[in-house]
């Protein structure tokens, strides 16, 4: 906070600094040289304004760097010509801003706060860290009530022009995430729906500073870019992709390094399950009820976690999963005393899947199919048209695919689990 002192005839400026910024001392006091209160108000808050702008772009300057930067705009600055009203009114705004906690300090906090709760998991706490620090290096550090619905817009925009895999690009190296938004060089930006997840994040940041007081309102409510529907975003396989994608011959020689590789498309095309959720299974995961062999989707071991609470389901597996030895597979791994299914799979910022998506996109391509609509996650939605093209009932076919439905009452490790109906729903699809 910027505010006077009165030391004899002379005002001085007293400038409070942030402490996680400056431990040891953090005040800066310095003679305005300015006997008038209203001109060396005028005068503390464009110091405190240039002080809190030049720790933005040098967050490491020490306390004897600051105070002769300070004195030399000091000696430097216009004499004011008075305007009592208007100038109080900028006075006021100013110190307001200057009173304000910073975004960075309260997104500390914040992220402190998050973990000791356990609100988020560790590939949430990840990504809610990662949209901050892209909200820091967008816009830099400012008073959180100075950050408006303009400075929103900005956020946005700017965001929008994020290029992908920017820390792993060696023609961005050296530069800042802000120098290559603003450089106006043609790259392959983010999508719209990563921008739009990267919002909602900071929205949820700048929604817990106004519930805690910080800030009147939440500029960032309601602000994302415009997308194509879903249904747009991943497109389901087609008759021939799905022939090419899951030839055993071309699968099995890709699961001479991985067995993950033979096994991870199958099971996807079979089950309809995202590929988190298959990369995480546990070998005690295959069980059987209602004499139906089946396929536990939870979340109570360490390292799985579902999307949400629709995702922890059972599902009975498909029969060519089990003729071409996938029990088998899992009592071998079972031997080893492995507890996971894919052991040989390494957690990436919190994610399983991280290498399995990676080279499913190089499979795919190598075989032809480029289209980068069609992912992993296409086969969700392939299972998911093909068991409506079935005429398979709409309740059930969300049971499958782990999705909420309020009209189901049951729960799904109940005795009226419908395991027998998804049995044969499932049967359906043609391996």
């Amino acid at each position: 906070m910027a505010y006077l002192i009165k030391r004899g005839a002379l005002y001085y400026l007293n400038l409070k600094l942030p402490k996680h910024l400056f431990p040891r001392c953090h005040t800066l006091r310095l003679s305005l040289n300015i006997r008038q209160r209203q001109n060396a108000l005028f005068l503390a808050a464009s110091l405190a304004q240039q002080v809190h702008r030049h720790l933005n772009e040098h967050p490491l300057a020490d306390l004897q760097t600051l105070r002769k930067l300070c004195s030399e705009w000091r000696d430097s600055a216009p004499s004011p010509t008075i305007q009592p009203a208007p100038r109080t009114a900028q006075a006021v705004t100013v110190k307001r801003h200057v009173d304000s906690p910073t975004l960075a300090s309260l997104s500390k906090l914040y992220i402190e706060e998050g973990k000791r709760g356990g609100t988020w998991r560790e590939v949430s706490t990840f990504e809610v860290e990662r949209a901050l620090r892209d909200l820091f290096e967008l816009m830099g550090d400012m008073p959180v009530v100075a950050f408006d619905v303009q400075q929103a817009r900005l956020l946005k925009e700017r965001l929008s022009r994020c290029p992908q895999y920017f820390g792993l690009r060696p023609e961005f190296a050296g530069k800042t995430l802000k120098q290559v938004v603003e450089s106006g060089a043609t790259y392959k930006t983010i999508t719209a729906v990563t921008v739009n997840n990267r919002l909602r994040k900071l929205s949820a940041f700048l929604t817990w500073c106004k519930t805690n007081g910080y800030v009147a309102d939440n500029p960032l409510v309601g602000m994302k870019v415009m997308t194509g529907s879903a249904k747009e975003a991943r497109l389901s396989f087609d008759r021939h992709d799905l022939t090419t994608l899951l030839d055993l011959a071309a699968l099995k020689v890709e699961a001479r390094k991985h067995p993950w590789r033979y096994w991870l498309p199958l099971l996807g095309r079979a089950t309809g399950a995202r590929l988190e959720e298959l990369c995480q299974l546990r070998v005690d995961d295959f069980i059987e009820q209602q004499g139906i062999p089946c396929l536990r989707i939870d979340d109570s071991r360490e390292g799985q976690n579902l999307k949400n609470s629709s995702s922890r389901r059972v599902l009975p597996l498909h029969s060519g999963l089990i003729e071409l030895g996938l029990l088998l597979h899992v009592e071998a791994v079972k031997t080893t005393g492995a507890d996971r299914l894919f052991p040989e799979l390494d957690a990436v910022r919190g994610k399983l899947g991280h290498a399995p998506s990676k080279w499913f996109g190089r499979y795919k391509t190598k075989h032809g199919i480029t289209d980068p609509r069609k992912t992993f996650h296409s086969f969700r939605h392939t299972l998911i048209d093909e068991l409506r093209d079935a005429g398979v009932q709409d309740s059930l076919i969300k049971r499958i695919a782990g999705h909420e439905d309020a009209a189901v009452t049951f729960s799904i490790y109940g005795s009226r689990s419908p395991l027998k109906a998804m049995a044969e729903a499932l049967q359906r699809i043609e391996l």
